[in-house]
Order: structure tokens, then C-alpha cells, then sequence
């Protein structure tokens, strides 16, 4: 029964969903009715015509129709045609590919106007053998040694008008396929073979789309100058310009990193004299003013690095909520601060005597370290461990919820029982809980350590539920660490804008697409070569087809 009801769900779903279509195929007679009533029109126009080559100019040619149509058959103006025997060689495009047979009515492949089989179509049988691998003589097949699989989607294109992809065959295969048989993919890929249906790939998408699109600045002003802007900052290949850019980004930032570690050793600071009160004078130390010296000019590279990319940016919101720009943001938001409090004439060495302001300073002053992670918009090996994070979020985000539930848990327990031992130094629930996180990440630092049975039965269950919660995301971490650096390995196929997914895991390098204009243009010049070719030819029809066909 559920077999049953499974096979009918299955027709079910694919019953009505060509019901409502209406197929319908124009002949070839009046096709070129219709192609010499054009050239009669633009000869009273005096429209004037390039002259081509059919075969050697233009031998695939897009399509006349809409790339995404398909052949339309109609039912109701159309019967099936009845074809002799003898006349199957001119009706008929029999094809053999690998052993297997395919079979074409010829109008098909003219009618669709792509690609070799549909060049091949239009030539007589002399001229068709040199572009072929065999012919057989007996079955009147024209032989090419491919894969008869990966022909299955040519096949289905020439028919249907839509490429789809076999999730069986390896995406190269397709591209050389296609290439092989001289057809353009990017018109043609059926949507749903080429949707995201896969959730890993959420965050290669998104970083995919994080850098900003360059067609963006052809409508702002000072578009051209913008943009050459932006590439030297945001794109260090682009030109040697980006590449001295980045190169001088990268050694300004090795040079604030070191100031700052240097800044703290004792042999590279002076004494500074800072008086409290009147009768008070304490000495402190401070870093050696070259040092200051030296931050400030890396300060001021960096602002100007943040606030001309935000001034040529096409888009400054999105630019300003990219994780690298506030980055940016963030090492140099401590100098404009400081900078800031002594333009309105406030000393921040003057705040250090108020508790609360003198720890907003010293927070400022310990975020200069941020400086440190600017080195990751040039470190491809930062940048994958980035997006191995940005890919293992969730997984995270509940290994540190299992986590956080586990030291309150066990911190709760341990005080509870430790909290009257008089060598005891669990005194609160917060100083247990830090000792609940350095047991469960099996740090052990051993400052705290349980004096009674039951606190020591408790900090083994805490050590057993630490290893267990740590260790069971790691395998998806390392999962998602090999996708990105499988992806990093061929950037082509996962950073470039010209790659369209073909399938989940599958691309194709597609090429840009034209304007309406250009394709206008592309089908008044396929109109011009189809009259040169017909305008010499009696018109097609059922009484001088055979005729047609041995001139051709």
C-alpha cells in the first residue's frame, strides 16, 4: 500500500504541470516567408546589409527566439508527419554518439540555430562528413566518439530549449561538453538545476557577495575616478598601484604593532612626571616619544585609509557593516577619542584620578592591539580561518551554550559544598564558575582546587562533560575548514562574478550577458545572414522539399 501510494504521489506531481502549456512550431515555409517579406521591407528602406559568410562567418549564431522558450509543437495545427522510407536522410538527423543512437528531425535543429549539431543541419551531406568522427553508411548515422551520458543534456536542449544538469556527472565533463558541441550554457540553465538548494553553502555565498560590485559606480559622480580608488584599496591585484598600497598598508601595520610591543619594554621608556596634588608627585614611565611619534603617523595612514574608502564606496552602509571595516574602525577609534577629549580641551593623563574614566582609558589604550587582526584583509590564512568561524557558528554558538550551562551547573555545586571548608577558596559562585571553566577546558590552573569528596566527585563529572562537549564539534569544524580551503585552492570557481552555479556543487564559467541593445543588433545581423543564404532559393514547401534538399 505504500508503494502504491507512493507511485501515485509521484504522478501526482508531475500530472498537471504542462496542462495549461500550448506548444506550437512554425514551419519552414513560412519561416522564410516571413524572412523574404523582412528583405523586401528593408530593401523599400533602403536598409543597408552586411554580407557574411554564413559558413565561415557566423556558423553558430544564437537563438532567434527567446533564450529561456523552448520548441513549441501545437497539437491542433499540427499532425504527425508521415515519412517514406527514402526520404528519411533529408527529414531525418540520425546521430550516434558513443553507440548510442539519437534521432533529430532536421527542422528542430535549424529551428533552434545553436551549436554544431544545428550547423551540421544546414549542410549537405559531403559537407558534413569532415565535421564528424564517422558515418555509417548502412543506418545513415553520423558517428562522434563522446559519452553518450553527457549527451543526454544536449539532447534535452536541442528538444526542449533548457540545459539541465545529471547530479550523476562531474560539472568539467559538462563544461567540456559544451564546448565540444559549440553551445553557450548561460542562457539556457534551467533555474531550478541551478538554485542553492543546499544550506553548507550559505556562507560561501555571502562570501561571495561581500565585496562591493564594481557596475555599481557608473551612475555616481566621479564614477571612473571612484572606482579606480576603490580597486586600489579593496582589490591588491587589480594593478601595481593596489599592490604598492598593500604593501605599504601591511608594513605600517607590522610598524604599530611593533611600536606598541615595543612601548612596554622597560629599556624603550622614560620616566614621566605626573603630580596628583601639590605636596604629591609620583613618577611613572611612559614609551620614548619616538615611539609616540611613530604611532601617530601610523594612525594617520590608517585613518586616511578608512575614510577614503567610506568617501568613494557606492554604497557607505553597506561598507561601514563589513566585519574588515570595522576592523579599520576600531583600531584608530582610541586616537580620535583622545584626540577628540583635547580639542574640547579635556587632558585625558588629568582623568586617571576618576576610577570609571581612567578604566574607559585604559580600555581604549588596550584596544590598539585590534590593529594586529588589520593584517587579515592581506593573509589569505586569516581570512580561511575566518570563514572556517563564520562557517562553524552554529556549531559554536551551541557548544558554548552546553558550555555556559555546564559551569553554572557544576560552580553552583562545588560552592555549595566547598563553601564551609575553612582552606576553602571558593567564596562566591562567580569564583567557582571561573574555576568550573578552567576545569571543563581541561586548562587546570590548580589555584582553586576541591577539598572534600563530594566537591572532587563534582569536578570529575566536570571534567568528563568538558572533553565530551569540546570534542564532539570539532569533526564539523574540520569539515568546514576543508570545504574553505577546498574553495581557496580554485578561487576562480568561488570568488569570481563570472561563475554561475550549475547544482549545488557545481559551476560554470558563464560570460558576461549583453545588453538588450546588442542582442537587437545580433538578430538584425542573423536576419542579414539568413536572406543572403535564402534569397537566391525557391521558397520551401511540401512539393519542392525534395528539390531543397538536394541543393543543399
Amino acid at each position: 500500500m505504500a508503494t502504491t501510494s507512493h507511485g501515485i504521489h509521484r504522478i501526482n506531481r508531475h500530472a498537471n504541470r504542462n496542462r495549461n502549456r500550448h506548444f506550437t512550431t512554425t514551419r519552414i515555409s513560412n519561416y522564410l516567408n516571413q524572412i523574404k517579406s523582412e528583405y523586401a521591407l528593408s530593401i523599400l528602406n533602403r536598409t543597408s546589409l552586411d554580407i557574411e559568410d554564413p559558413i565561415n562567418g557566423m556558423p553558430f549564431t544564437p537563438p532567434l527566439t527567446d533564450p529561456g522558450s523552448s520548441i513549441e509543437i501545437s497539437d491542433e495545427k499540427k499532425m504527425g508527419i508521415i515519412i517514406p522510407k527514402l526520404k528519411e536522410s533529408e527529414e531525418l538527423f540520425n546521430v550516434n554518439v558513443g553507440g548510442v543512437r539519437f534521432v533529430y528531425r532536421i527542422d528542430t535543429l535549424i529551428l533552434r540555430n545553436q551549436g554544431l549539431l544545428s550547423f551540421l543541419a544546414n549542410l549537405s551531406h559531403e559537407k558534413r562528413l569532415p565535421h564528424v568522427d564517422a558515418y555509417f553508411q548502412e543506418t545513415n548515422e553520423y558517428y562522434f566518439e563522446r559519452q553518450p551520458l553527457l549527451f543526454y543534456s544536449i539532447f534535452q536542449f536541442y528538444l526542449l530549449g533548457r540545459i539541465h544538469h545529471p547530479p550523476e556527472t562531474c560539472p568539467q565533463d559538462i563544461i567540456e561538453e559544451f564546448k565540444y558541441w559549440e553551445i553557450d550554457p548561460t542562457p539556457y540553465l534551467c533555474p531550478w538545476c541551478c538554485m542553492d538548494s543546499d544550506d553548507e553553502d550559505e556562507c560561501e555565498k555571502a562570501s561571495e557577495t561581500s565585496n562591493e560590485n564594481i557596475d555599481d559606480f557608473k551612475n555616481l559622480k566621479f564614477g571612473e575616478f571612484r572606482k579606480f580608488v576603490w580597486r586600489i584599496i579593496e582589490e591588491p591585484a587589480s594593478s601595481v598601484y593596489a599592490q604598492i598600497f598593500a604593501i605599504l598598508s601591511v608594513l605600517f601595520v607590522l610598524i604599530s604593532i611593533s611600536g606598541l610591543i615595543l612601548g612596554s619594554i622597560p629599556e624603550f621608556q622614560v620616566p614621566a612626571k605626573r603630580s596628583k596634588t601639590a605636596s604629591n608627585v609620583t613618577l611613572e614611565r611612559e614609551p620614548h616619544s619616538a615611539l609616540i611619534q611613530v604611532e601617530y603617523v601610523c594612525i594617520i595612514w590608517f585613518s586616511l585609509e578608512y575614510f577614503s574608502k567610506m568617501i568613494v564606496t557606492p554604497n557607505r552602509c553597506a561598507t561601514f557593516r563589513q566585519l574588515l571595516n570595522i576592523i579599520d574602525l576600531l583600531a584608530i577609534l582610541p586616537f580620535m577619542i583622545e584626540m577628540g577629549l583635547k580639542i574640547v580641551g579635556i587632558d585625558t593623563e588629568q582623568l586617571q584620578d576618576l576610577k570609571g574614566a581612567f578604566l574607559v582609558i585604559r580600555i581604549l589604550r588596550v584596544l590598539r592591539v585590534i590593529r594586529v587582526l588589520k593584517l587579515g584583509r592581506y593573509s589569505s590564512g586569516l581570512q580561511m580561518f575566518g570563514k572556517t568561524l563564520h562557517a562553524s557558528f552554529r556549531q559554536l554558538g551551541m557548544m558554548a551554550m552546553v558550555v555556559m550551562t555546564g559551569v553554572i551547573f557544576f560552580s553552583t555545586l562545588v560552592y555549595f559544598l566547598e563553601k564551609d571548608e575553612p582552606t576553602s577558596g571558593f567564596h562566591s559562585i562567580p569564583a567557582a564558575c571561573w574555576w568550573c571553566i578552567v576545569t571543563m577546558t581541561t586548562v587546570g590552573y590548580g589555584d582553586l582546587t576541591p577539598v572534600t569528596v563530594a566537591g572532587k566527585l563534582v569536578a570529575t563529572g566536570a571534567i568528563a562533560c568538558g572533553v565530551l562537549v569540546l570534542a564532539l564539534p570539532i569533526t564539523i569544524i574540520v569539515d568546514n575548514f576543508m570545504k574553505v580551503a577546498e574553495s581557496e585552492r580554485r578561487p576562480g570557481f568561488s570568488e569570481n562574478a563570472g561563475v554561475k552555479r550549475l547544482g549545488p556543487r557545481a559551476r560554470v564559467v558563464v560570460t558576461e550577458e549583453p545588453d538588450a541593445e546588442q542582442q537587437e543588433n545580433e538578430q538584425k545581423n542573423i536576419r542579414k545572414r539568413k536572406l543572403i543564404e535564402q534569397i537566391s532559393k525557391p521558397i520551401k514547401t511540401e512539393s519542392n522539399m525534395p528539390m531543397l534538399k538536394d541543393e543543399m
